[in-house]
């Protein structure tokens, strides 16, 4: 009896024996199994919790992009003139000063002209003396020419000598000579004082077109020789901007086609008149000559002003922001591409994409690369990534 029951409690320990051990091994069975899917899952969540949020744009290709060149022109005078006397004197009188504005007409200066009234006085004199002479000679000449008639009637009746006869004929031919001589003294003393009067207009300097005073070279007092300057006038009225272009810009600038130039932190409106025929030696450009429109009190002659014109070029690219843009080897400069990470909405992966920069502006640059149309790439704040980083994208226009 005794030995039954030892053997009914040994089999009893033994089933429980096999009992937990094979707990045991399911339970190691199934760790075995699942393990390696819940680290994943673990792993997946991690690094998930740990991507970067980045800003991401989509590449549009396009087959050519516009070049902004700029071109910088001197403000000038329409006309700039040095206003002198044509002959020499004493500066009697200046009339203007430096800044002011005159119209074309105006009396500038003028000059000393005692001398020549002087000398009118004398050619008025000499004036009255011909007319006098020829009035003189005038008379003299009728009567020689009675004379004469009378006498050419009594010769051929035989009542006056030959040698008579021949006398009043010579003397008429001398008066007549004689008084050609007193009317070419009258028109000579008449064209002496017409010179007269051409100098002393000429003592008075008169402006030769609306404009401004920028100098006043001479004062009250001074002698003068024949073309010293004595005011220097500038046409600010009718401004000009000179430009000195390329040959290879040439092709965009049309005559009579209007141009926008920056100015002081404004805008000025011209009118291209015309391009100089020849290159200027020393800068190897074409001077473009501009018409001002703009008229008014701000824009000064001998500033510059700043023209910027858009070429076309083609060529197939991409334009990216400048903070897209990382330095590469060789010269080459790269963006970071997104690829989706294993079906986690929102996320992905970076790879590096080297590319050649054809043209950069204020703030993004035309490229062409290892890049294809629809990619999506980084748009900023790339200093903070690496090749296969896992990031959070965030679309932007």
């Amino acid at each position: 009896m005794a030995e039954n029951i030892s053997a009914d409690h040994s089999r009893k320990k033994l089933w429980l024996t096999l009992a937990v051990t094979g707990v045991a091994l399911l339970a190691g069975l199934v760790f075995l199994v699942r393990s390696p899917a819940m680290a994943d899952r673990d792993n997946d969540q991690e690094l998930l919790s740990q991507a970067l949020g980045v800003s991401v744009m989509t590449l549009q290709a396009i087959n050519h992009y516009q070049v902004k060149q700029k071109y910088s022109g001197t403000i000038t005078a329409g006309r700039e003139s040095d206003h002198g006397f044509d002959r020499g004197g004493l500066l009697a009188n200046v009339l203007v000063d430096e800044g002011d504005h005159v119209k074309k007409g105006d009396v500038l200066a003028r000059l000393d002209r005692r001398r020549l009234d002087a000398r009118e006085r004398e050619l008025d004199a000499d004036l009255a003396r011909a007319i006098a002479l020829n009035n003189e000679t005038a008379a003299r000449l009728d009567r020689a020419q009675a004379t004469y008639n009378r006498y050419k009637v009594l010769v051929g009746r035989k009542n006056i000598s030959e040698q008579a006869y021949d006398q009043a004929k010579f003397d008429l031919i001398a008066l007549k000579a004689h008084k050609i001589a007193t009317e070419a003294a009258i028109t000579r003393a008449r064209a002496a004082l017409k010179s007269l009067e051409t100098d002393q207009d000429m003592t008075k300097l008169i402006a030769r077109f609306d404009g401004s005073v920028v100098k006043r070279y001479r004062d009250e007092g001074a002698a003068l020789a024949p073309g010293t300057p004595v005011i220097r006038l500038i046409e600010d009225q009718k401004l000009e901007i000179h430009v000195g272009l390329p040959l290879s810009a040439l092709p965009s600038f049309t005559a009579g086609k209007t141009y926008i130039f920056d100015y002081q932190g404004g805008r000025i409106t011209t009118r291209l008149r015309t391009i100089l025929k020849q290159i200027n030696q020393a800068t190897r450009t074409v001077t473009a000559i501009f018409d001002v429109e703009d008229h008014n009190d701000i824009i000064r002659a001998g500033a510059l002003a700043e023209l910027t014109v858009a070429h076309e070029i083609k060529q197939s690219g991409f334009w990216v922001p400048i903070g897209a843009l990382a330095e590469s080897r060789r010269g080459l400069w790269s963006v970071y591409t997104l690829e989706p990470y294993k079906g986690a909405a929102g996320y992905s992966t970076l790879s590096r994409q080297e590319l050649q920069i054809l043209y950069t502006d204020s703030d993004r640059a035309f490229v062409r690369g290892t890049i294809q149309d629809g990619d999506r790439i980084v748009s900023g704040g790339i200093h903070r990534l690496v090749p296969g980083q896992l990031v959070l994208a965030k679309e932007i226009d």
